[in-house]
């Protein structure tokens, strides 16, 4: 499993390279023009009239603080991202090898069902979280340089509980592409999935649905708005994750072993 998950780790650092990038891209946009529009009192009052559940998606914070601006303009819209790699890896790396037959040479050598696809599993975890590790150092290095104090602690749990969700995403994902052999289908699947989940979870706060109904979202158990507030880090959300996480991921393994994928 450790060969399998090298090479898939070596061949997907291009495109890993590629999101970084542009997750890179958007943090040093957000972080750089906040001083150019920290004293404009109008955008904090434009945002205090947007409906309560917008806020809550966004995340109901102070845009005259540089954690508030960097909460509503970036992390807000970083378990998209997280969500949407994740898709587009399951796919790439599971699918479409079942899809090109490539799967047939692979299972060929003494390699199990359950080593292919925990590859797939443990590869996609690690590029998660090198783009986490990746954004927390550029908001730690760029809020400094701003002549701003960073809160190092603020932005590390923030960025946990974004890793949370997008491994949650991801293994929900393998788990569609453990048995759907078309890749093209399992990415629209997952991008339109995390837009609608994204989505639904401010439109069920706004009909102001059941706490049971809201839960089956996992977006809204992403708290970083909390988090970059300074009001605590809720445990309960978390824990939620990592179990959803976990059974889909088991799931996803069961079944990649009990389905026919021979030729």
């Amino acid at each position: 499993m450790i060969g399998l998950a090298r090479d898939l780790f070596a061949h997907s650092i291009v495109t890993l390279s590629w999101w970084l990038i542009g997750i890179l891209g958007m943090g040093v946009y957000v972080i750089a023009v906040y001083d150019s529009i920290a004293g404009i009192q109008d955008l904090q009052d434009l945002f205090d009239q947007y409906p309560e559940s917008i806020r809550d998606l966004f995340g109901d914070v102070d845009l005259s603080t540089v954690n508030g601006w960097i909460q509503v303009e970036l992390l807000s819209w970083i378990p998209l991202v997280f969500g949407m790699y994740g898709g587009i890896f399951a796919a790439g790396s599971i699918s479409r090898e079942t899809e090109q037959r490539t799967v047939d040479f692979v299972l060929g050598l003494p390699v199990s069902r359950s080593q292919f696809l925990g590859s797939r599993l443990a590869v996609g975890l690690v590029n998660l979280g090198i783009m986490c590790i990746t954004l927390f150092l550029l908001m730690v290095i760029g809020v400094a340089l701003t002549g701003h104090s960073p809160s190092a602690g603020r932005y590390a749990f923030a960025l946990l509980n974004a890793y949370l969700l997008g491994a949650a995403l991801f293994s929900g994902y393998v788990l569609i592409a453990s048995f759907t052999d078309e890749q093209a289908r399992v990415t629209g699947i997952a991008i339109g999935a995390t837009l609608v989940l994204y989505i639904a979870t401010g439109a069920l706060n706004a009909a102001d649905a059941p706490n049971w109904l809201q839960w089956l979202s996992p977006f809204e158990h992403y708290h970083s708005a909390e988090i970059m507030s300074g009001d605590g880090v809720p445990i309960l959300p978390q824990v939620v994750l990592v179990v959803g996480g976990i059974i889909a991921a088991s799931a996803a393994l069961y079944s990649y072993n009990r389905r026919d994928i021979a030729s």
